[in-house]
């Protein structure tokens, strides 16, 4: 099994030459630091030359307050603790890895909430990191407009606090909606530093749920867990896919916790219910004419696309819905794994089951007895089958984009025959939504720590930045 490096202390002074770094003995003869030659030591993208020899005394790395100023490596009030990595081939040693979060907003007028609703996985992040000898930093799009390798990032010492740090060797894209995406001086960082630095950008963009189902109907092995879906265009075709499922949903390709979803359901009487989910219950309104229903959506579809899909039987508990939330990420070694998959039921009178509508989470084999799922249908198998289509769908997904991703929100639902369906990919999964069960760091917070050693080369067993390139998504030149 990989290992992420172990920590060291890293101690800044002034009686030492610029040029010399100690470290302790038994450290170097563990990472096999060549004693009295010339290596790099490299920051984030920063690097310096220097030259190491043992020290007898101190515990850890030491080197003096020029060196870390070269390194742009911060001086924190509660002491810091970096892994280390040497690679032999480039004769470089690591420290980290330097990891950054691209965020949206920050703001102080809030102490406990900086960054607004990833305020605690921001924390939880930096508490991580700082466990596994990596270091990271949170920045927003306006610390990019002034060109250069420095960046104003926030970091988590007891408080938080604002530091001139150098670009990373990976980011992680957080930034919730693609308008803020394409700003001039992200698509930059996106498009040429991250080239010109060799720094790695995962979940570069939001793939919109459209987007998401053209391209997985593309794929053999996951098309089969798509219902019907197709981007609204005509009263035609809503009135032909109606008359074919009976229910449908109507949702903007680009919203997400629930946001602007309709269903729409044809009666038996041939009258129309339209209901849209609110925060506090769902809306019903009823028409006798689908050409007037659709007269009465028009100023919505003139404002933005969205996406009819088939409506299905899925199991309830008391006449709840029933969906499935899998979190899968890439892990240490670069791989597709499924990190958690919760069941949420929807709140009382809702049709969907997002957790910002009221709905609750549970453990999966916990709510699957007291749904209506037939008997004969195994639960386990149920559950077999959950993991084995959010895996099948994350694999599918990566490979039909160009861009880097590294973790997928993907919502599944089981019909009552037990058979699995896709409800839509999330590119850029919450992290307001406490889809944990534990109050401990959360496995997709390790996960994110462990690719990124992959990635930088901090995992035993692993070689250099180069070897990695596998965890690497191609790009388009």
């Amino acid at each position: 099994m990989l290992k992420s490096k172990t920590p060291v202390p890293i101690h800044v002074v002034q009686s030492l030459s610029p040029d010399t770094v100690l470290i302790g003995e038994e450290l170097m003869k563990e990472h096999r630091i060549p004693k009295a030659r010339h290596i790099s030591l490299q920051f984030g993208i920063y690097k310096q030359t220097i030259k190491v020899l043992p020290e007898q005394k101190k515990q850890g790395l030491v080197m003096h307050s020029r060196l870390a100023q070269q390194l742009s490596i911060p001086l924190m009030k509660q002491g810091l603790k970096l892994a280390l990595h040497y690679q032999e081939k480039e004769a470089k040693l690591k420290l980290g890895p330097l990891l950054a979060v691209l965020i949206n907003n920050d703001t102080m007028e809030d102490p406990e909430r900086p960054f607004g609703g990833i305020s605690a996985f921001c924390h939880e992040l930096s508490e991580a990191c700082a466990t596994n000898g990596a270091f990271v930093y949170f920045f927003t799009p306006e610390a990019l407009v002034k060109k250069g390798t420095l960046i104003p990032g926030w970091v988590n010492d007891g408080e938080w606090r604002k530091l001139n740090l150098p670009l990373p060797e990976v980011i992680y894209n957080r930034l919730p909606n693609r308008k803020v995406e394409n700003l001039p001086q992200v698509q930059t960082l996106i498009r040429e530093t991250s080239r010109y630095y060799k720094i790695t950008i995962f979940n570069e963009r939001f793939i919109d749920k459209h987007e998401v189902f053209e391209l997985l109907a593309e794929h053999e092995a996951a098309k089969g867990y798509l219902p019907e879906s197709e981007l609204l265009s005509s009263y035609e075709q809503l009135h032909r896919l109606l008359n074919k499922h009976h229910v449908l949903y109507i949702k903007p390709v680009q919203g997400s916790l629930g946001r602007g979803i309709y269903r729409l359901i044809l009666q038996d009487n041939k009258s129309y219910i339209l209901e849209r989910a609110v925060t506090s219950s769902q809306r019903a309104s009823k028409y006798t004419s689908l050409k007037r229903l659709y007269q009465a959506l028009r100023p919505k579809l003139a404002k933005r696309k969205y996406q009819l899909q088939q409506g299905l039987s899925v199991i309830k508990v008391s006449d709840r819905p029933v969906d499935f939330r899998a979190l899968v990420q890439k892990n240490g070694s670069g791989e597709w794994t499924i990190t958690s998959i919760v069941a949420r039921t929807a709140g009382n009178e809702q049709f969907v089951a997002n957790l910002a509508r009221g709905g609750t989470i549970s453990s999966v084999m916990n709510i699957l007895p007291h749904t209506n799922l037939p008997p004969q249908v195994s639960y386990a198998s149920v559950f077999d089958s959950l993991k084995a289509a959010a895996l099948t769908i994350a694999i599918a997904l990566d490979e039909q984009v160009e861009e880097h991703f590294a973790e997928f929100g993907v919502d599944l639902a089981v019909d009552t025959q037990g058979k699995v369906w896709l409800i839509e990919v999330n590119s850029k999964p919450s992290k307001k939504d406490k889809t944990s069960l534990s109050k401990k760091i959360r496995p997709s917070v390790r996960m994110l720590i462990a690719y990124a050693n992959f990635l930088t080369g901090f995992l035993e067993g692993r070689g250099s930045h180069e070897k990695a390139k596998a965890g690497r998504r191609r790009r388009k030149n």
